[in-house]
């Protein structure tokens, strides 16, 4: 771990090696715990493509047989195998969410270019993709298929250490039946293109911490078409001190009205935010084969915790920069641009040179604290 000064002064940059995350830790082999026994792998990515539909017990018993005990590897994890029709429907899903705003650009102004009669027809299903109703806060955009898909796409694993606060009782009944009672604060990072172990965590963050949590953001997302499709899940706020005050302070729904814990296959939000602190300026700055980290000298969520109360968990998704190479121009005026529009703007490639993440696994280590 080095902490350095980037070009900027008023940042500072700490550049993590990724390997040193995927070499740390992985399963114990034969069920060993080759280590400290607290340290607990949580292999989300082992779980049946039928688990969101399953009764509430059996998704409970499915937990606990992903969860494993972690020690020290030799090598980093490599990702799990896929059938081809499991590959082809998670790269067809990549192709319409990424696609789609890289598509939608260049064709219009080559269709407005050639004077091509087909501009209004192409104008209008923009609009009609941009603007057609999508329910927010809905149990079926997080408790469906996709989301194990996408857990075994990136080969998602969940590192606990149960001594820390909020996590002692992770993955097990208990904490669905009484959840902590301090909101929760969730720090993903590093931001690269898109954290994609942070949105797939999103999807099973109630069996971990007995909570679905908010995701403060950029509104407009909301209306980009394709790109509205991954953020639907998510429970999309604003970004502002308002809007985060209210979501930690709004009272998770534990009991439904027979006196019963809610079941898992509702949402329960309400005092849990996740967020990505880097923001733009982690989307510029990744790198494949490295993790960086930019931290500006705004503290105003850390005011909030504070005044809250609550547990800050700090989730490094490592992996993530190796998902997509940007391309960015050597003189920073896309980075520029992106900062006074607060909407990030710029080119990546992936798998098979298209907007498709690589197949790169993701560890999620974590550390909590009380603010």
């Amino acid at each position: 771990l080095r902490l350095g000064h980037c070009r900027s002064p008023s940042r500072r940059e700490l550049e993590i090696s990724t390997c040193d995350f995927r070499f740390g830790m992985a399963p114990a082999a034969n069920g060993g715990t080759g280590g400290d026994s607290n340290l607990v792998a949580i292999e989300l990515w082992r779980l049946p493509d039928d688990f969101f539909s399953l009764e509430p017990e059996d998704q409970w018993k499915a937990f606990d047989q992903i969860m494993v005990p972690a020690k020290k590897s030799a090598g980093p994890r490599p990702h799990c195998k896929l059938t081809l029709a499991e590959d082809a429907t998670v790269c067809a899903f990549f192709l319409v969410i990424l696609g789609l705003p890289l598509l939608i650009p260049g064709l219009a102004i080559y269709l407005a270019a050639t004077g091509s009669p087909f501009l209004k027809w192409f104008v209008t299903a923009v609009v009609v993709l941009a603007v057609h109703p999508i329910p927010r806060y809905k149990a079926s955009h997080r408790r469906n298929r996709m989301g194990v898909l996408l857990a075994k796409y990136f080969t998602l694993t969940v590192f606990i250490d149960r001594r820390q606060p909020g996590l002692e009782r992770a993955g097990k009944p208990d904490v669905d039946r009484d959840p902590p009672r301090q909101p929760l604060v969730a720090l993903a990072c590093p931001h690269g293109v898109l954290n994609f172990g942070a949105i797939v965590w999103v999807y099973f963050s109630r069996w971990v911490c007995g909570r679905d949590q908010y995701t403060p953001g950029a509104s407009v997302v909301q209306w980009v078409p394709g790109l509205r499709y991954l953020v639907a899940p998510l429970g999309v706020v604003p970004v502002d001190r308002k809007s985060l005050k209210r979501c930690l302070q709004e009272e998770p729904k534990i009991m439904d009205s027979e006196g019963k814990p809610s079941s898992t296959r509702d949402l329960r939000l309400g005092g849990m935010i996740g967020i990505v602190p880097d923001g733009i300026a982690g989307i510029f700055k990744s790198k494949p084969g490295q993790d960086i980290l930019f931290i500006g000298k705004k503290r105003g969520l850390m005011r909030i915790c504070c005044e809250e109360g609550a547990l800050v968990m700090g989730a490094w998704f490592a992996g993530t920069a190796d998902h997509f190479h940007i391309l960015v121009d050597p003189f920073g005026v896309m980075e520029w641009i992106s900062r006074k529009m607060q909407v990030s703007l710029f080119l990546f490639v992936g798998r098979f040179c298209l907007p498709i993440p690589r197949r790169v696994a993701v560890s999620l280590c974590s550390y909590t604290v009380q603010a």
